[in-house]
């Protein structure tokens, strides 16, 4: 049987002629070559280890599958015989981008290729052949992506390479098969003073500890970022997605804007929270460029009696407020306002707030983590300390002419972002040409593309089409969009 030729090729990939195999990688001469890369359902790619007889880089892992082209044969084609010939299996394949590379080997051999990457989608169970591989294993990226950074030498040369050099564009494009998934994330939880326990027993988080005070359940806010709990996705934090994926996932989201624009959580006030203020899109940029702190709240849960205080009362001045501070009697100033679950209200920056005890809301607001404190009742904060105040900050971000309001109906439209509450009887259908973020405030589960959305928990949804079905009637859903001509760029 004669040796296997590969294709020659120049720069460009221009066919130059064919050569035995083991000669071209003697002379280290460019040649044609592929990568398979198959993903199942779960988002988990497939590695193989080569097996021990293999004539360079045995019993190192790699991608699902690699070789060479045949003459005459395209590299989708070739991609489908070798997945047969090797893993005992074959599906559809989709060229993504290609690459150029060249590795010595000790062995004297040089792997010099035009390698051109493939990707598809597999839920069977593998049979390899045992004299080309050694085994394998499904692995989410994330996974892969920190044990190639630990453990290098257990992985071959041109798998290193295509991670280095061209990993956005495997994410970009493997995960536009994952587009259709719901990607929800593990939230970051907050302790506070005020916290309580209504995260655990009205929306069942799995919170650490007592005085559990905020669930973050969409954020990319630096060292608060959220993870993304399955799918493609799987491990990877906002903050990173956002930097790596292209704008066909993020549509107008991404226009002008440097960082993700949203956080969304839910506060659990089993206490008074600070009376605080937070600051405008001008001062957060000019004082710690950032978006400003725009704010809007939906009451999930509240006690008999609770109450938020929201501005001023009407006549009060800026000389009544620094009587007030010095007398320490500020809320006998702040307007209050009754609660109860259902209620909206839009809280624009500036506005002097607090919420009050026996409170749980969802939470929508710019991405921004300022908040300047006021005044804390009086408190210690965890630590047995009282928690600093930022006064002289406070006083330059105050708007004094701020009315927040509460919102009747279930609409809600801002510069920043909008939310639509909806139920869902049965089914129903959506296409999104943008993203939105999904927050179930309801208490059943939901079914988006048959992934299950339970109580309480948040997803984001990337432009695609979406079934959503319920088991009971009556699910609520907070639909939080975010308008194209907004305002929540750090150059406005």
């Amino acid at each position: 049987m004669d040796e296997e030729k590969v294709i020659l090729v120049d720069s460009q990939d221009r066919p130059l002629g064919l050569m035995p195999k083991m000669e071209a990688h003697r002379r280290g001469l460019l040649h044609r070559a592929f990568s398979v890369f198959v993903f199942n359902s779960r988002g988990q790619l497939l590695l193989q280890q080569r097996a021990a007889g293999k004539y360079h880089s045995p019993g190192l892992w790699t991608n699902t599958v690699c070789s060479h082209q045949r003459d005459g044969e395209n590299s989708v084609k070739a991609g489908r015989r070798r997945l047969h010939e090797e893993m005992g299996f074959t599906t559809d394949l989709r060229e993504i981008f290609s690459f150029v590379y060249r590795a010595e080997f000790d062995n004297g051999l040089t792997e010099h290729e035009f390698d051109h990457v493939l990707i598809g989608r597999f839920d069977g169970t593998p049979r390899p052949d045992p004299s080309e591989v050694g085994g394998y294993r499904w692995v989410y990226l994330s996974d892969l992506l920190k044990d190639l950074h630990e453990h290098p030498e257990n992985y071959t040369a041109w798998f290193r390479i295509i991670f280095e050099k061209s990993f956005e564009k495997l994410l970009n494009e493997a995960g536009r098969m994952f587009t259709g998934q719901p990607l929800v994330f593990e939230p970051y939880f907050e302790p506070k003073p005020w916290g309580g326990d209504r995260l655990a027993r009205v929306l069942n988080k799995d919170v650490p500890g007592p005085h559990t005070g905020e669930s973050w359940e969409v954020s990319a806010v630096q060292g608060k970022e959220s993870r993304a709990l399955s799918g493609f996705f799987r491990g990877f934090d906002l903050g990173r997605l956002w930097q790596w994926l292209d704008a066909g996932y993020w549509a107008h989201w991404k226009t002008g804007r440097r960082n993700f624009p949203l956080l969304v959580k839910y506060i659990d006030a089993s206490q008074k929270l600070s009376v605080q203020v937070h600051p405008g899109n001008k001062m957060a940029r000019h004082r710690h460029e950032s978006y400003g702190k725009n704010e809007a709240w939906r009451i999930i849960d509240a006690a008999p009696g609770a109450v938020l205080y929201l501005g001023f009362k009407e006549g009060i001045t800026s000389e009544d407020y620094d009587k007030a501070l010095r007398e320490g009697n500020l809320e006998t100033i702040l307007h209050s306002v009754p609660v109860a679950p259902g209620d909206t209200f839009y809280i624009p920056a500036g506005t002097v707030h607090a919420i009050g005890e026996g409170v749980l809301l969802a939470e929508v607001q710019q991405s921004s983590d300022i908040t300047y404190r006021i005044f804390d009742w009086n408190r210690p904060g965890l630590d047995g300390k009282p928690r600093p105040l930022h006064t002289d900050l406070a006083r330059e971000a105050i708007r004094w002419d701020a009315r927040p309001r509460k919102i009747s109906g279930k609409h809600l439209k801002t510069p920043y972002f909008e939310w639509e509450e909806i139920s869902v009887e049965n089914t129903a259908a959506f296409n999104f040409q943008a993203p939105e973020i999904w927050m179930n405030i309801g208490k059943e589960d939901i079914s988006i593309n048959e992934h299950r959305l339970k109580a309480g928990q948040t997803a984001l949804l990337w432009p695609e089409e979406y079934k959503v079905s319920v088991q009971q009637d009556g699910s609520r859903i907070l639909r939080i969009s975010l308008p194209e001509e907004g305002q929540t760029s750090l150059t406005d």
